[in-house]
């Protein structure tokens, strides 16, 4: 039987509450070193085309447990702020266990109704969470506004978009979440007029960035 959007919704926020606690085990992990440096680096690829520095305000939207937070702190350092947003309540409640600093600040809201200022923010990443966002459309709308002007906004993944609509196709939770294809992710880049400047679908890594 077909799942309305509430259903779809309500589905989706119950398995990430439910696999909060586990979910860097489950994706980050390094089975064989019991390190957390699976994807290494895929992340070092990742923040080699984001130019965060000292004191940038950056929004890390549908953040889960904060897997990109280490890596974001280190480059803006204590004088930036770190805005970790998700809709999830079990997954900010891991990440504020594990993420406790002073220039952090915990939100739980979906990406569609983020409440932050607009023009507050000087970078906006969406890791690993864009197929997620039930409206994109409203999501892009909202979170451009939130970016300052000439800031640098990043949807990735460590899989291409061909492997994300494979691996939630087998689980039902999440079986509706895929990304757009490259033609229609344009055109929501280009409706809030952040202009691409990369764009990468391969195995393995998936990588948009672009300036407003």
């Amino acid at each position: 039987m077909k799942m309305t959007p509430d259903e779809i919704y309500r589905t989706r926020k119950q398995f990430f509450n439910d696999h909060a606690e586990k979910w860097l085990d489950m994706w980050y992990k390094d089975k064989a070193t019991g390190r957390y440096d699976k994807h290494e680096q895929d992340f070092e690829r990742l923040f080699s085309l984001l130019p965060l520095k000292p004191g940038d305000q950056v929004l890390d939207a549908g953040c889960g447990t904060g897997v990109l937070a280490p890596f974001i702190l280190e480059r803006i350092t204590s004088t930036g702020m770190l805005y970790e947003l998700d809709f999830s309540e079990k997954m900010i409640e891991v990440n504020r266990s594990l993420h406790a600093r002073d220039n952090i600040r915990f939100i739980v809201a979906d990406a569609e109704n983020a409440p932050l200022d607009d023009a507050s923010c000087d970078v906006i990443i969406c890791f690993s969470c864009f197929p997620h966002f039930q409206d994109k459309e409203k999501a892009m709308r909202v979170l451009s506004h939130i970016l300052k002007p000439h800031g640098v906004f990043a949807v990735s993944h460590f899989n291409s978009s061909e492997e994300i609509k494979k691996h939630h196709g087998s689980c039902h939770a999440v079986m509706h979440d895929h990304l757009p294809d490259e033609a229609a992710m344009r055109t929501l880049f280009q409706k809030v007029d952040l202009n691409i400047e990369v764009f990468t679908d391969e195995p393995g890594f998936y990588c948009i960035i672009a300036k407003k």
